[in-house]
């Protein structure tokens, strides 16, 4: 059996023609001899299914059409348009037939052939049918190229983010650090920016952020955060006193800016300085969910009013001090986590329930995530989920 050839850079392609009768056989592919030639198609013709189905586990791939006559003896053109089907889904069928069998000609409909012919057949109407076969099939596997691109780009496009954005935990007694992202499914790529940054030995800044909107959109403006923030507003700051609430009036000024042209794109943000030291985290929120505090006092809210990034042309953050204790666990989180069923319709679960719930120790951020998913019922995230947590321990 001969390889497929080549033409254009594509694979040539083929049409089957099944029929017990030889006759018959002989008669379709005078029909289409001029057509398929035309269209640079070869023509194979078998008199059996089982014959067709050994032609096709080797040329597949090639096979644009199958037509296939309904009454034959080793097995139904019904049954074997079935199994083409489930076989080789790229494949577009036709079944031809001389006799009305309803119940048939129902049980091809269901297995997805395309149409069918019947018999005696107009030449013209046979070869619309097969050139409307023979499109919807290369547009079919057109589109099926194109997604696999787009599906290659975005993974790409995911693997630089997370380069990009995963953070380079610092390191230090008295604190660990812990960091997760995990975008939406099948997109890749999302619209969440998280950081932690050393201001000095004692102090580091926590910042999470969630851009409107899923995949390369959301995630094109996490990389615009991640390109200014440090460079332009924190670099600067090192070794010196940091304000929240000034960052975030400076952010939202300069994503004003940015994204001048841009319409309905909201971010949300959240700051805090850690002092490790003074054992305390001073911070400003531009309506990011709000932290949260695991400790001996239960699981404590940290809230703060602000607008988020966008909203007005200038706004206020208004800064809020919390006083940590050793073995205190905070948590910043995007709302991803406590909106798993939010596709659905349902509800978010409670966050003070969720963190309330699951003790500190390994795995920390899958265990969240996964009593999230059991509390809302739901089977995975409709959003992208990122989480950092920082452990208040003993200094020296």
């Amino acid at each position: 059996m001969k390889n497929p050839g080549r033409r254009m850079g594509m694979m040539k392609r083929h049409i089957v023609l099944v029929d017990d009768e030889q006759s018959i056989l002989n008669s379709l592919r005078r029909e289409i001899s001029d057509w398929a030639a035309e269209l640079d198609l070869d023509v194979f013709a078998a008199t059996s299914a089982r014959k067709a189905l050994e032609y096709l586990s080797e040329e597949g791939g090639a096979t644009a059409v199958v037509v296939s006559d309904l009454r034959m003896p080793e097995m139904k053109g019904s049954d074997f348009l079935v199994e083409v089907r489930e076989k080789h889904p790229g494949i577009v069928t036709i079944l031809l037939t001389g006799f009305p069998e309803t119940d048939e000609i129902v049980k091809a409909v269901k297995s997805g052939i395309f149409s069918y012919i019947l018999k005696p057949w107009d030449r013209d109407y046979l070869l619309s049918e097969l050139q409307k076969a023979f499109d919807h099939g290369e547009l079919k596997r057109q589109n099926e190229r194109y997604l696999k691109t787009m599906e290659e780009e975005l993974k790409w496009a995911g693997e630089m983010q997370k380069a990009i954005l995963k953070p380079a935990l610092p390191k230090t007694e008295g604190v660990e650090f812990l960091s997760c992202y995990k975008p939406v499914p099948n997109l890749y790529c999302g619209g969440d920016y998280y950081d932690v940054i050393p201001l000095s030995a004692d102090r580091f800044l926590l910042l999470i952020g969630d851009v409107a909107g899923h995949g390369v959109r959301a995630a094109f403006v996490t990389g615009i955060l991640k390109a200014i923030i440090y460079s332009e507003y924190v670099r600067p700051t090192i070794g010196k006193k940091f304000s929240p609430g000034d960052f975030l009036g400076w952010l939202n000024d300069r994503m004003n800016f940015e994204l001048r042209s841009a319409t309905g794109l909201i971010i949300t943000f959240f700051a805090g300085v850690l002092d490790k030291k003074a054992k305390s985290l001073l911070y400003a929120n531009a309506g990011q969910t709000h932290p949260f505090v695991v400790g001996t006092g239960g699981a404590v809210e940290l809230a703060a009013p602000g607008f988020g990034i966008g909203f007005a042309d200038s706004a206020d953050y208004p800064e809020r001090r919390a006083e940590l204790t050793e073995g205190d666990v905070l948590t910043l989180y995007t709302d991803g986590l406590v909106e798993p069923g939010a596709s659905g319709g349902a509800a978010p679960i409670d966050p003070h329930m969720l963190f309330a719930g699951v003790e500190f120790g390994p795995d920390y951020h899958s265990r969240l995530m996964a009593a999230a998913l059991a509390e809302s019922g739901s089977e995975g995230f409709d959003d992208d989920v990122t989480l950092v947590s920082a452990l208040v321990g003993r200094s020296r």
